[in-house]
C-alpha cells in the first residue's frame, strides 16, 4: 500500500521496473544507444513499399488491384504514424534533428502538425506516469458504450479531423497570444491542450508546423489539378479512405479498457499487442506498447528483447488486432442481448 498526494490509498502499487528487469545499468545503456544505418534502411523499405504498391496499381490499373493497393498503402500511412510517433520521443533515429526533420515530413503526408502530436504525446507519458488516477487527456483510456460509437469512430471523416485540428489550434495559439498581450485572461478561454505546450518556443514550433501544414495542402492540391490521375489514384483516396479506419484499428488497442484510476501502473494501464513480423516490422514494433512506456527513449528493435522479460507481468496481452476487435465487438453484442 502506499498514499498518494492526496492520501488516497492505492491498492495495486507500481512494481519496481529494475526489480522486474534485472537490467544492469550498463545492459540499460546498451539497450537505448540508436543504431545509425538500421532505422534509415528501415524507413527507406517502409516507404519504398508504399511507392512500390503504387507502381503496380498505375500499371495494371484494374479496380480490384487498386482496392489492394489501398488497402495496403492505407495500413503503410499508420506505419508513418508509428515512425512519427518514435519521432515524437527522439528515439528512431540517433540524430536530433533528423527525427525532427522525418517527423515532421512524414506528419506531413499524414496531414498532421508533428510539433502538436509530440508535445501532446510526451504529455501523454508523463500523465501515466503519474501515481493515482490520470487526469488531462484520457482519451486513450476511454471505452465505447455501444456498437454504434465504435463504428463510428472506425469510419470517421479524415478531412474532417484535419481541418477541424488545424482551426482549433491555429484560434487557440492565437487566444494565448492575445492574452499575453492584453493580460485578459478571464475574457479569452482557450483549450486545455495549451497546457502541454509549456514554453513559447514550443509554441511557436506548433504554430510553425500548422502554417507549414496549411502550405503542404496547398501544393498537393495544385499538384492534383496537374496531375489528378495520380495524385487522386496515389495519395488522396488511401489517405481519406484507408488511413483513418487502420489507425482506428491500431492505435485503439494501446490503453483501451486498461486501467487508468486510482489503482493503474506500468503493468495495467497499457496493452501490449504481438501480431506477427511483417506487421511488426512495418509497425516499427510499436506493438509493444507497455515495453514502450516502460522505456519512452528505448530504440523501438529492443522492445521484443524487454517484452521477454516482462511478459509474466502484463495484465493485458493480446496475441493479434483482428482478435482484439473481434472481442471489443462480440461484447457490445452480448450486452445487447443481456
Amino acid at each position: 500500500m502506499e498514499l498518494t498526494k492526496t492520501n488516497q490509498i492505492i491498492e495495486n502499487p507500481r512494481p519496481s521496473i529494475s526489480e522486474i528487469t534485472q537490467i544492469s545499468n550498463e545492459e540499460l545503456r546498451l539497450l537505448h544507444e540508436i543504431p545509425t544505418f538500421r532505422p534509415i534502411v528501415q524507413t527507406f523499405v517502409v516507404i519504398s513499399t508504399y511507392f512500390i504498391l503504387a507502381a503496380i496499381g498505375f500499371w495494371l490499373n484494374n479496380w480490384a488491384v487498386w482496392l489492394l493497393v489501398w488497402f495496403v498503402q492505407g495500413f503503410l500511412f499508420v506505419c508513418f504514424f508509428a515512425a512519427i510517433h518514435y519521432c515524437s520521443h527522439s528515439s528512431l533515429y540517433k540524430s536530433k534533428h533528423t527525427n525532427r526533420f522525418m517527423g515532421t515530413f512524414l506528419s506531413l503526408v499524414l496531414l498532421m502538425n508533428f510539433s502538436f502530436h509530440k508535445y501532446i504525446h510526451l504529455g501523454h507519458h508523463r500523465e501515466a506516469q503519474i501515481k493515482g488516477k490520470i487526469v488531462g487527456d484520457t482519451s486513450a483510456w476511454q471505452t465505447f458504450p455501444n456498437i454504434k460509437t465504435y463504428l463510428l469512430a472506425l469510419t470517421y471523416f479524415y478531412p474532417l479531423a484535419v481541418c477541424k485540428n488545424w482551426w482549433l489550434v491555429t484560434k487557440d495559439l492565437y487566444l494565448d497570444s492575445l492574452k499575453i498581450h492584453t493580460q485578459e485572461e478571464s475574457s479569452l478561454p482557450t483549450s486545455f491542450y495549451l497546457s502541454y505546450f509549456k514554453t513559447p518556443e514550443q509554441r511557436q514550433f506548433v504554430l510553425q508546423n500548422n502554417w507549414l501544414l496549411l502550405g503542404w495542402v496547398v501544393l498537393m492540391a495544385g499538384l492534383t489539378v496537374i496531375f489528378p490521375w495520380i495524385l487522386f489514384f496515389g495519395y488522396w483516396i488511401p489517405l481519406i479512405s484507408f488511413a483513418s479506419p487502420f489507425g482506428f484499428i491500431f492505435s485503439i488497442t494501446d490503453h483501451y479498457g486498461c486501467e487508468s484510476d486510482l489503482n493503474h501502473n506500468l503493468w495495467n494501464d497499457t496493452r501490449t499487442m504481438i501480431s506477427n513480423p511483417i506487421i511488426r516490422f512495418y509497425y516499427w514494433n510499436n506493438n509493444y506498447h507497455v515495453e514502450h512506456h516502460l522505456y519512452p527513449s528505448m530504440p523501438e528493435y529492443n522492445y521484443p528483447k524487454i517484452h521477454e522479460l516482462i511478459k509474466h507481468r502484463i495484465q493485458y496481452l493480446e496475441k493479434s488486432y483482428f482478435m482484439f476487435h473481434l472481442k471489443v465487438i462480440r461484447g457490445f453484442i452480448l450486452a445487447k442481448s443481456q
